[in-house]
């Protein structure tokens, strides 16, 4: 069985024909695709490379049975208009072939796949990931913030008509974007981390201890992030703006950030609130153990985001075992307790939650304990099961007669009526 899987996510390919992730999308993410289905086509955005590109950080995607449609961007009024038709056009041809389709929300290629599906009769699921309101709003420009309210809608209506869907959230988002009631709705985070071993805990207590010894009480506390540089979603401005708010009246700190993009801005935007010297900026770190080891070198955790939906960063800082404050963003709270939790861009919030637990050993221990607990719910084991009874039955249904079958021939034998394609457009 082939499918056809539509995000806005841009892969980076050269002349090998191979593509690469920047590390959220490997290989590996297919082959939950792959024990279900025969065969994945991958609809997506691209970016060509050099032959002698530097592919530190990213992971390959490519693999048996994965190919990429690579289209053109419709994120912007320009490429809407002009773009358009060929998107459609592109996915007209693959989706046509293909047996149905499943659509990454929110994304303008996800949702032109919904209504490419629907026109050619194929059936298709949506997998909800974001917020495309809280995406927007806090994009950090007017466009953005126009087009907010338009996504909402947008994505609200489409979600509702889809016959399957499944969040990485268990409340946030089903609220938000909900099925209908005749919809199959399942809830499995797109995070997946090993089973950590239990010594992860042991080190982190190790550390708490330590840290709090009086010879190494002036010793900077070691405060991370991960989030990308591009764009102002994951908080930073919030994060930078709230150590400036402590630097003088804490024990030392410093802020390191893990993420892609370049961070001459935020060079900039901390030198202007007088925290240069506080804050590292540390590129890319391929995913697994490369940066379970750098969680491993921190003593707290922030995830300062605008937007979310389960957080894969937070998740992975939990399963070592690490404090963790953040945001109230998405699904986060499904994570973390409230008392240790800011409103979206609060920077006094963020700030007063800071001063708390820098140095208190007692609260860093007690979050460690119940963080690494908390994270056993996402080992791969777990949600493989969750996630393979959900795809098993998208495929049942796939292969069932509830699929319309005069469908299925106009859109094998590439017909079908004016009136349905107007019914498509006016979505």
């Amino acid at each position: 069985m082939h499918v056809v899987w539509a995000h806005d996510h841009t892969f980076y390919f050269n002349e090998s024909g191979k593509f690469y992730s920047g590390g959220k999308l490997p290989y590996a993410v297919w082959e939950r695709y792959l024990s279900v289905f025969d065969r994945v086509t991958v609809a997506c955005r691209g970016q060509k490379t050099g032959p002698s590109a530097d592919m530190q950080g990213k992971t390959l995607s490519s693999g048996p049975n994965v190919d990429f449609l690579v289209l053109p961007s419709l994120s912007n009024p320009v490429n809407k208009l002009t773009k358009r038709g060929y998107v459609e056009q592109s996915l007209i041809e693959v989706i046509r072939t293909a047996d149905a389709v499943i659509a990454r929300m929110p994304s303008e290629i996800g949702s032109e796949a919904i209504r490419v599906a629907r026109q050619l009769g194929k059936p298709y699921s949506i997998e909800m990931v974001a917020c495309a309101w809280d995406g927007l709003w806090n994009y950090g420009n007017a466009q953005g913030k126009l087009y907010a309210p338009f996504a909402l809608w947008k994505t609200r209506r489409l979600v509702k008509q889809a016959p399957f869907g499944i969040y990485v959230t268990e409340q946030f988002l089903q609220q938000r974007y909900p099925l209908s009631a005749s919809g199959v709705q399942g809830s499995c985070s797109n995070v997946e981390i090993p089973a950590p071993a239990e010594d992860v805990l042991a080190r982190r207590l190790q550390r708490i201890t330590s840290t709090m010894l009086e010879t190494n009480r002036m010793k900077p506390f070691r405060i991370g992030l991960i989030g990308s540089l591009n764009g102002r979603t994951k908080g930073i401005d919030t994060a930078l703006r709230a150590i400036a708010r402590i630097a003088k009246t804490s024990q030392p700190f410093e802020l390191v950030i893990l993420g892609d993009g370049s961070p001459e801005k935020w060079h900039a935007y901390a030198a202007r609130l007088g925290v240069r010297e506080l804050v590292s900026f540390q590129g890319v770190l391929p995913s697994g153990d490369a940066v379970f080891q750098w969680l491993d070198e921190l003593d707290l955790y922030i995830q300062p985001s605008y937007q979310e939906g389960l957080p894969r960063a937070t998740i992975e800082a939990m399963s070592r075992a690490c404090p963790v404050i953040a945001s109230t963003a998405g699904g986060i709270p499904e994570l973390i307790e409230g008392e240790w939790l800011h409103r979206p861009g609060h920077v006094k919030g963020l700030a007063d939650l800071l001063q708390q637990a820098i140095g208190n050993g007692a609260w860093l221990a007690e979050q460690a304990e119940l963080n690494f607990a908390r994270a056993k719910q996402y080992t791969k084991s777990k949600l493989d099961q969750k996630r393979m009874t959900f795809w098993q039955s998208f495929r049942d249904f796939v292969a069932s007669d509830d699929v319309h079958p005069d469908a299925r021939v106009r859109a094998e034998s590439g017909t079908y009526t004016k009136n349905e394609s107007k019914g498509v457009e006016a979505l």
